[in-house]
């Protein structure tokens, strides 16, 4: 499977546009395109992307926890919710850039399209039969 534009699957009847904002997830390569209002996490599921988590997206588990590291000012800010799982995370190894949870991470509405770049170990495209 390609995740370059017009190199499609099955998976692109989606309503995230490519021609819009991405998120790309290092060191995996994978490459999202998140529709208004979804957050990356379930951009992931969406498109057919294993995301590692518990909760399933719930915000609990604190597993789903991301680095940006290029794009944070495309992205909304973080809730109260996704702050207080941050803070029970504390620092996490000597990972760079600012952390969130991607079941809570979506892009600003109001932001001109472009790229977010972010650190996540584990993040794969699922294979099927």
């Amino acid at each position: 499977m390609s995740d370059l534009p017009g190199h499609g699957t099955s998976e692109d009847s989606r309503p995230g546009t490519r021609d819009g904002s991405l998120v790309r997830v290092n060191p995996g390569g994978v490459t999202l395109w998140p529709a208004p209002g979804e957050s990356v996490f379930e951009c992931a599921q969406r498109q057919g992307v294993r995301w590692p988590t518990t909760c399933h997206g719930q915000g609990s588990c604190h597993m789903c926890f991301m680095s940006v590291t290029a794009g944070a000012e495309l992205l909304e800010g973080a809730g109260t919710w996704e702050l207080e799982g941050l803070a029970e995370l504390g620092e996490v190894g000597s990972v760079p850039g600012v952390l969130r949870l991607a079941c809570q991470t979506r892009m600003r509405s109001d932001a001109d399209p472009g790229e977010v770049i972010v650190f996540k170990r584990g993040v794969r495209r699922v294979v099927r039969d």
